[in-house]
């Protein structure tokens, strides 16, 4: 007698063996999976740093124009380097405000860091931004004078503060600075920070100022990120 398509066979238990095709098959449609997964997760990671660093230039435009109506104008950058490093700018200072004691100005956003201005040796504003001293200082006890919120330091992405140090010998120790919450394009980079001019003569915003991101695009490139339309 025949058997017909559903009855079990003698001693089997209806199990049904795979041919080689359809293991193919399943493999591959498993790799597209694995696949797809992968490039969604990169395309959440790509966007996220997009959006994180968009919503931290409106921020911190705002408080750029907050010290402006305070000051009558806008920060200063570094005079003497500020078109070749404009990531080298004392934004950190100014916008999180500091304390004057003596040659010292101690960060009013890290309480523990401080930096020095002549007659210490060496001057360290001398050293990073070419400036005898800063614009938002007050003395000890005084009322405060910061525009710019969230001022957290450390060295993860969602910081806004980083300090980078320079460990030769002889030379000044770390300087804080405004940090990008995306990977820069260059892998040699491994901190990204803010890029500022004030009044940028042949720049984007020569009336006011320049303040952008250079950040990792997917699939290798620059996106840059800033201030002007």
């Amino acid at each position: 007698m025949k058997m017909s398509a559903n009855q079990k066979s003698p001693g089997g238990h209806g199990a049904t063996a795979f041919t080689l095709i359809e293991l193919l098959v399943v493999i591959g449609i498993i790799g597209l999976v694995a696949a797809l997964v992968v490039v969604g997760i990169g395309q959440v990671k790509y966007k996220k740093w997009e959006n994180g660093t968009r919503a931290q230039l409106a921020r911190y435009e705002l408080a750029i124009e907050g010290y402006k109506t305070a000051f009558g104008s806008y920060p200063p950058d570094n005079p003497a380097t500020a078109a070749a490093t404009p990531y080298w700018n004392p934004l950190a200072y100014e916008l999180g405000g500091v304390r004057r004691a003596g040659a010292n100005y101690t960060s009013e956003s890290d309480p523990t860091h401080t930096i020095t201005a002549a007659p210490a040796v060496p001057p360290m504003l001398v050293s990073y931004f070419n400036l005898g001293g800063l614009v938002n200082v007050q003395p000890p006890g005084s009322s405060k004078h910061k525009f710019s919120i969230n001022l957290r330091s450390g060295t993860g992405m969602t910081a806004d503060v980083v300090f980078l140090t320079n460990a030769a010998p002889g030379n000044p120790p770390a300087v804080m600075l405004l940090q990008v919450p995306a990977e820069h394009p260059d892998p040699a980079q491994t901190v990204n920070v803010w890029r500022y001019r004030a009044y940028p003569a042949g720049g984007h915003n020569p009336k006011t100022f320049d303040l952008w991101a250079e950040i990792k695009k997917r699939g290798g490139g620059t996106n840059i990120i800033g201030n002007w339309k």
